[in-house]
């Protein structure tokens, strides 16, 4: 048997990542999956990407936000967005903590892969195979849109995160469909059921050709801590994150509520000062 502590959307909170593992491992999982979204908006760098890698990670997939990294460095930015200036002051503040080679390897991530593990046939997306943002596979989205996580059949379970909501369903031909949840930003529609200081992930047990356990788990952790530690590494747009930390909401596509922010900080003349630093390196 083998049990897997299935891992996305971290988004750079080191201190549910951090609850999550110690869970994991108070379970005894052999082996770790991620789904994707590794940073931002999150203080967490260099430290967390030590921290995954220090795991007996056995297979990973690109998300969105990994993506949006590279659409920032390679351009083109329009400034004259408020969520363009976001991204790029968070990129901004992130950079100089990562080398190359991380970020080598994160450019190469996979989108989608399918593979064998204990008799089944596993694929792994951040959403759909073929694109890893959107809003398709959303809870209340279509039967039609569920099935087209898994268009191999020889597919019998599908995992995919993004949607930061747990999840289990299944293809109109049976095969599994699940979603771990969000590591760094667990999210409900429904405000009595919205966790802001828990860290959603799951553990899957199978064992010659079967599904045999499976714990969708949310763990506790010190959100007030993590907000200490963004505040301490002058995070970019604390008061975005404070808010998503104490209410669960996201603003990425705020656009008024981020310009306030940005006319307070002056993020834009800061993102065009880093973008002038990046040429040499495009």
């Amino acid at each position: 048997m083998t049990k897997i502590a299935i891992l996305s959307d971290i988004h750079g909170n080191m201190t549910a990542f951090s609850a999550v593992l110690k869970d994991a491992q108070a379970h005894h999982a052999d082996e770790y999956w991620f789904l994707g979204d590794l940073f931002l908006p999150g203080p967490g760098a260099a430290k967390l990407w030590d921290r995954l890698h220090a795991l007996p990670l056995t297979h990973l997939v690109k998300g969105n936000w990994d993506d949006d990294l590279f659409w920032v460095l390679d351009g083109p930015v329009d400034l004259n967005q408020p969520t363009d200036v976001y991204f790029s002051r968070l990129v901004a503040y992130l950079w100089p903590q990562l080398n190359a080679d991380i970020l080598t390897a994160i450019r190469h991530w996979p989108l989608h892969e399918i593979f064998e593990q204990d008799g089944l046939t596993i694929s792994l997306a951040h959403n759909l195979p073929t694109s890893n943002h959107g809003h398709r596979l959303y809870p209340d989205q279509p039967q039609s849109n569920f099935d087209q996580i898994a268009p191999d059949p020889k597919i019998d379970i599908a995992l995919y995160g993004h949607t930061h909501q747990q999840l289990l369903r299944y293809t109109s031909s049976g095969q599994v469909i699940l979603n771990p949840g969000s590591i760094g930003q667990a999210y409900s529609p429904r405000p009595h059921l919205q966790t802001t200081t828990y860290a959603d992930y799951a553990l899957l047990s199978l064992h010659h050709g079967a599904m045999t356990d499976l714990d969708l788990r949310q763990v506790p952790y010190d959100a007030a801590a993590e907000l200490a530690q963004a505040k301490q590494a002058a995070l970019p747009y604390l008061e975005v994150y404070t808010k998503l930390r104490h209410t669960g909401a996201t603003s990425t596509h705020n656009a008024p509520y981020l310009a306030q922010f940005e006319q307070k900080h002056d993020y834009r003349a800061e993102v065009t000062t880093f973008l002038r630093q990046l040429k040499p390196h495009r």
